[in-house]
């Protein structure tokens, strides 16, 4: 069980802060049910959620923690797909539903190398590839921007940044 001020990755919500963990007054819920009051970070509004939820919930990582995950980052494999918008958005999904971020990487990279290959052909990605690696971007810079307690607008930036000095000197 979570604690209030705990930060937390919460569904496609992103991180929150729990805000109260408390009995709802509500007539149509139950009144021995704990709920936790969540406040989106990145987001104006309040997620009430059953601490027994089956949503996905897990803490937020520590700093050293993605510090270790950008520095894999070029050992991060794409995962093309050229299939049908259906087939290609069950596979983001599916990416999408670990809540982990090396997988929302491997999205970001997958569309940013799909972007480069139609960029050759004049062409652009699909919707759907530009629809998820914007939701992979929110989650995963939302949650590197509160641990490395950096403006989540400066996070990409500082993500590139870092992956360049680290495929310069692996270049060497």
């Amino acid at each position: 069980m979570y604690k209030v001020n705990d930060l937390i990755v919460y569904g496609n919500e992103g991180v929150c802060r729990v805000e109260a963990i408390e009995v709802m007054n509500v007539t149509a819920v139950a009144n021995d049910r704990l709920y936790y009051v969540l406040k989106p970070l990145y987001r104006n509004g309040t997620v009430y959620t059953p601490v027994d939820t089956k949503v996905f919930m897990r803490p937020v990582i520590s700093a050293d923690d993605a510090q270790e995950i950008i520095e894999q980052i070029p050992t991060i494999e794409t995962d093309i797909l050229y299939s049908s918008a259906n087939l290609l958005s069950e596979h983001y999904d599916k990416a999408m539903e670990r809540h982990d971020c090396k997988y929302l990487i491997q999205v970001i990279k997958t569309v940013y190398l799909k972007n480069q290959i139609a960029a050759t052909k004049n062409k652009k990605v699909s919707e759907t590839d530009r629809r998820y690696m914007k939701k992979a971007e929110e989650m995963l810079y939302g949650e590197f921007a509160v641990v490395l307690e950096m403006p989540k607008n400066e996070v990409k930036t500082y993500v590139e940044e870092k992956v360049a000095a680290i495929e310069l000197s692996l270049s060497k």
